[in-house]
């Protein structure tokens, strides 16, 4: 309990946020996560000092993170109202028959529909003229679809949609880290198809709809969404580079940290990268000052962190399945790498990754692709090489070896395909096999937990 406090406040308030699509009583809403972290406490109580001290704590932070969040879910939608301003495009991309924007004002972040065949960068200024129309507007329209279109845009931080009746382009020289990611993304359209995709993905988050669907199918689209993977690889390259500089500690991780959450913004600050670094500003800090940081407790004060910026983030996709990742890869290190079991912590990974994230990603994508368990072995190794590699390849601007580059690249996409067929099965979503993922997942926690001294 004292060593992972964050994970018993993460554990409140997402039952919180989970009961919010029955309950919408404020003092239930608060209720519910005081009476899931006391138990929470009681259950991983210890004879150490201070227990009833720590506790009494981590309860008071749970009421306080609790009323910050049912004071968001249940703050009322803007009113519908004309509105006229300029913004900045931060998003494009193709829903449903059309087109969707997301732009960037003043007034906040809104959702622009716009014909298919309109043509929009990141980071042009754009002057708008329409009404604002909540999104409850929309769920209750007639949508039994099941999809909830607040929440998937509500978890993107887009707080409503602007009907425009007039929409018009702005001349701007301002730089912004919308505008960089698309000069970023037009210097790769000279770069050879598949080498341009990976390279996309990984510096600007925009991904190529082919080679998306393809890492689909092979069970590794992880691969492709900037996440701690990709922080990781950035962390590890700059830290190697930086180190033989022999700066001072304090210096050395406000170089890293500046690094880190540049790449961050300039390739979409998505929820599951955002987690990653704040993790990594975690360990900066207590290496900083000397303490030891517990990585389960970590990814919980991240999680924590980015919920209590905005709670709609726990029905982000990205969000839930990054945070739960890196729950099963902590718990499984703390339990294994304690032991000195490296390897058994090498083989046992992937697959624990794949049954915890089931639930999630098969009730989203309706399946989830068998290979994937087999391939995620030879992807993750392959790609810690690669992506380092391609970056200084496309760096270089020598054509050839680009090309070699995309060739290989190539290459590995045949051979994955190879598995696909020999693997062809896809999981489809299961209440029972669900049921039995989470029960996996929280014995994995309870066990971690337990393990720490």
């Amino acid at each position: 309990m004292k060593n992972s406090p964050a994970l018993l406040i993460l554990i409140a308030i997402s039952s919180e946020t989970a009961v919010f699509s029955f309950v919408k009583n404020p003092v239930v809403l608060i209720i519910i996560p005081l009476i899931t972290v006391s138990s929470a406490c009681y259950l991983f109580r210890t004879g150490a000092k201070n227990t009833l001290f720590a506790a009494f704590t981590i309860i008071i932070l749970t009421a306080f993170c609790s009323l910050r969040i049912a004071s968001v879910l249940l703050s009322p939608p803007p009113d519908t109202a004309k509105a006229e301003f300029s913004g900045v495009v931060t998003m494009t991309g193709a829903f449903g028959r059309g087109q969707v924007l997301t732009v960037q004002s003043e007034e906040g972040n809104f959702l622009v529909r716009r014909p298919i065949g309109e043509i929009y960068e990141l980071g042009e200024t754009l002057s708008l003229r329409g009404w604002i129309r909540p999104f409850s507007n929309l769920n209750n329209s007639g949508n039994n679809s099941g999809f909830d279109e607040e929440r998937f845009w509500r978890s993107k931080g887009v707080i409503a949609e602007l009907v425009a009746v007039d929409v018009k382009r702005e001349a701007s020289d301002e730089l912004n880290l919308h505008s960089l990611r698309q000069f970023i993304h037009d210097k790769f359209k000279s770069k050879p198809e598949t080498l341009r995709g990976y390279l996309n993905a990984m510096w600007t988050g925009l991904r190529d709809k082919e080679l998306d669907a393809r890492h689909r199918r092979w069970g590794t689209s992880h691969l492709l969404a900037v996440s701690g993977f990709h922080v990781g690889l950035i962390a590890i390259v700059t830290g190697f580079i930086f180190y033989s500089l022999r700066f001072h500690a304090c210096i050395h991780g406000f170089i890293l940290s500046f690094i880190i959450w540049t790449y961050i913004f300039i390739s979409g600050a998505a929820p599951s990268a955002v987690r990653a670094a704040l993790m990594f500003q975690a360990g900066v800090l207590s290496a900083i000052i000397g303490r030891r940081v517990h990585a389960v407790n970590s990814v919980a004060v991240a999680a924590c962190l980015m919920l209590l910026y905005s709670p709609f983030l726990f029905w982000n996709v990205g969000w839930r399945l990054s945070v739960i990742a890196a729950l099963t890869i902590t718990a499984i290190s703390g339990l294994l790498l304690n032991k000195k079991s490296k390897l058994r912590a090498w083989f046992i990974i992937p697959p624990a990754v794949y049954l915890t994230t089931y639930p999630v990603a098969s009730s989203v994508f309706e399946s989830v692709p068998a290979v994937g368990i087999v391939l995620n072995f030879i992807a993750v190794p392959f790609f810690s090489f690669a992506f380092p590699l391609i970056s200084i390849v496309a760096l270089s601007g020598i054509g050839i070896l680009q090309n070699i580059t995309d060739a290989g690249l190539r290459l590995y996409g045949h051979i994955a395909d190879l598995f696909a067929r020999f693997v062809p099965w896809h999981i489809p979503y299961s209440t029972f096999l669900s049921m039995f993922c989470v029960l996996f997942f929280y014995w994995l926690i309870y066990s971690a937990l337990r393990e720490v001294k």
